[in-house]
């Protein structure tokens, strides 16, 4: 069983057909659920992402000749495009359909690593050098 995340309302799990059905997926034995909070991108953190690398990246995008990308919600696309990728897959069909995750869904470790790709695809494919957020 993959981890999954529950969403607890007025003490009440909001998705409770979700986690029925992994459950109900699972063949006969012991399993280990572990419950804890998860821990979303940080406040810093998305001031960081926002305020430095979306600009930073827009401003690279455009001198590298994608003009398209004119506003730092464009180049946070590309960035999600680039890293965050995802398919939602129809089991009955296995078609699949490509989507990437949101930012607003990663953890402080997750984000942490998206920061870390960017900046390496920065400097390599833009020649731009990201500060790191102790940096600015």
């Amino acid at each position: 069983m993959s981890e999954r995340v529950v969403h607890i309302a007025n003490g009440k799990i909001a998705n409770p057909a979700v986690i029925r059905k992994q459950f109900d997926e699972l063949r006969d034995g012991m399993y280990l659920v572990k419950v804890s909070p998860r821990k979303v991108r940080s406040l810093s953190q998305n001031a960081y992402y926002w305020g430095v690398i979306c600009g930073m990246v827009k401003d690279g995008l455009r001198d590298a000749g994608y003009d398209a990308v004119v506003t730092d919600e464009d180049a946070h696309e590309v960035m999600k495009h680039l890293f965050l990728k995802k398919e939602i897959v129809n089991k009955n069909t296995d078609e699949r359909i490509p989507s990437t995750r949101s930012t607003t869904e990663l953890t402080t470790f997750e984000f942490s690593e998206y920061i870390e790709q960017i900046i390496s695809w920065a400097a390599q494919y833009l020649n731009i050098v990201i500060p790191y957020p102790n940096e600015y």
